[in-house]
């Protein structure tokens, strides 16, 4: 009897130990994947981030581009217009 409480013992003791590895690798696994996938998200919000600032300034410059261009078409209007006004000094 006590042979058979000492194996049970034993093998009580070695499930145990075999637990604790399985759910300290489990943990040390998934607390990599969790690093993991933090560095994946800040790598792709500075991706995104770029972009966003990228287009930001094609857009900001393609705005200044009509601008000037609306401000050349209303420069020679104004010239047409004095012309107008002043030809029949």
């Amino acid at each position: 009897m006590t042979e058979d409480k000492n194996f049970a013992e034993k093998g009580l003791e070695r499930n145990m130990e075999l637990w604790e590895k399985w759910t300290g690798a489990y943990m040390d696994t998934m607390f990599k994947a969790v690093d993991r996938t933090m560095q994946q998200s800040t790598s792709f919000q500075e991706h995104l981030n770029k972009a966003v600032s990228m287009a930001v300034h094609a857009q900001s410059a393609a705005m200044m581009t009509a601008l000037q261009t609306m401000q050349g078409q209303l420069e020679q209007l104004t010239n047409k217009v004095d012309e107008l006004l002043h030809a029949d000094e």
